[in-house]
């Protein structure tokens, strides 16, 4: 039977950028993406992509950024002071820090420059502003979703939120798009 939406389906994939390079794949990850079609867990080219598939299909997709990770946005890159780490930080082009957002989230920040004093940081998805192109396969439907399908499970214990009680909101702070 063919993919809908509200289906509960097990995909593995290999992402690749433009490039072809390599920048995802659940086959050496262990484990396929476990969703619901429509749910909003992942990217909307992603899941329009699932939609008519069956079990054992293999299909490649090619999503444009607006309907993956959006377009780069220059608001999103801000500059700070070198005293606003913590002493201890090993600050370098490439590290990634974590800052909470208004709301209380966590929102993965990159070093993308430093100069002096100064660091540049950088709150963009590292897949924005890329067409990303998916070679898909369609390994199970009606399968019991995971609350972090990216397996971080809560930020506090670690374990998998729907299996207990610690009292944490048991956000991720994953970086995905959930």
């Amino acid at each position: 039977m063919a993919v809908q939406k509200g289906d509960k389906v097990a995909i593995h994939y290999i992402g690749r950028l433009k490039d072809g390079s390599e920048f995802d794949n659940s086959y050496e990850n262990g484990e396929p993406i476990k969703f619901e079609v429509g749910g909003g867990m992942v990217i909307p080219g992603f899941e329009d992509g699932v939609i008519g598939m069956e079990i054992g299909d293999k299909k490649t997709i090619v999503i444009p950024p607006e309907q993956a990770y959006g377009e780069r946005d220059e608001r999103y890159v801000f500059e700070v002071g070198k005293g606003e780490f913590p002493k201890d930080a090993d600050i370098h082009v490439g590290a990634i820090f974590q800052m909470q957002g208004e709301h209380g989230e966590v929102i993965p920040v990159v070093i993308s420059k430093i100069e002096g004093d100064t660091v540049s940081l950088d709150a963009n998805h590292p897949l924005a502003g890329k067409e990303l192109t998916f070679e898909m396969e369609l390994v199970a439907t009606g399968v019991e979703i995971p609350h972090h399908h990216c397996g971080c499970g809560c930020e506090e214990c670690g374990d998998d939120c729907d299996d207990h009680d610690c009292g944490d909101d048991c956000g991720c702070g994953c970086g995905h798009h959930h």
